[in-house]
């Protein structure tokens, strides 16, 4: 028939639902493009200079430098023994040439052998904790032995205790050190009563090669001012006091002795002449 639709119903509602579909596709599509912003993003880093493939290797750290030890001064292996201990006394002269007091001359006081190591018999330090402050160790050494030069101005003690190995004689140096820094004073009373009171000065580390102290005393009933010092040198320990007797100024009895630590380094540079006549 003539201007009519030649399609039938079915036909009309099946091609308008394709055309449904179509849209409808169109818009999902759309949606998803929305709702999904990391499509076409790229999200894996981006590498630079090098392949993919490679790793980059961490930096290898500096070497922490190492710690040297101080070598030990010349002579601190030194071995004396009964004969060649005497080598670190002091001098006479020397003692003239750089100790104001002993300029006018001395005379020597204790001479070799005749001072025996230890406290005379009967005596005993008060406390007793610091009886190694006089006798330098608790047990007899390996050998001691003591000299003393003076004039009405000034005396100089001077006595070298010797121990088996440079190395008890370090521990024992050690303990000294120890004891005088604990007894600041102390007294040493004799068999008859007699009392001879030391009043030191903390100590203060003597300059020089070997390891050394040196503090201010004021020593005995006339409270005598000086200087009293230790030092170690390989097997041996030196002890020493130069002292000013007869004045009635402590200062001024002092400037005559000199600096403490000029008389320190007199009685270093007498051990590195020691040390240097050792075969």
């Amino acid at each position: 028939m003539s201007g009519t639709d030649p399609r039938t119903p079915d036909a009309r509602g099946r091609s308008r639902w394709w055309w449904v579909l179509a849209v409808v596709a169109v818009v999902v599509g759309l949606a998803l493009l929305v709702v999904q912003p990391w499509e076409g993003i790229e999200t894996e880093p981006q590498v630079t200079g090098t392949h993919a493939s490679e790793t980059t290797t961490p930096a290898t750290p500096s070497p922490t430098p190492t710690e040297t030890t101080p070598a030990p001064p010349p002579g601190s292996d030194a071995r004396f023994d009964a004969k060649t201990l005497a080598t670190l006394f002091v001098p006479p002269q020397q003692l003239v040439a750089d100790v104001p007091a002993a300029a006018p001359g001395v005379v020597p006081g204790v001479t070799a052998g005749s001072r025996p190591w230890g406290l005379p018999a009967g005596s005993t330090v008060t406390p007793s904790t610091c009886t190694t402050a006089v006798t330098v160790v608790a047990a007899k050494p390996a050998a001691f032995d003591a000299r003393s030069w003076t004039n009405p101005g000034f005396a100089f003690e001077q006595s070298v205790t010797l121990l088996p190995t440079p190395a008890a004689a370090q521990t024992a140096f050690s303990r000294l050190v120890t004891t005088i820094d604990a007894c600041p004073t102390f007294t040493v009373t004799t068999t008859s009563g007699a009392t001879d009171p030391w009043d030191a000065q903390p100590a203060i580390e003597g300059q020089g090669v070997y390891p050394s102290i040196v503090q201010q005393v004021l020593r005995g009933t006339a409270q005598t001012p000086g200087f009293h010092g230790q030092m170690l040198v390989g097997n041996a320990i030196v002890t020493w006091t130069a002292s000013a007797p007869g004045g009635t100024d402590t200062d001024s009895a002092l400037a005559t002795l000199g600096d403490p630590l000029s008389l320190s380094a007199m009685v270093q540079k007498q051990a590195v002449a020691a040390v240097a006549t050792l075969p």
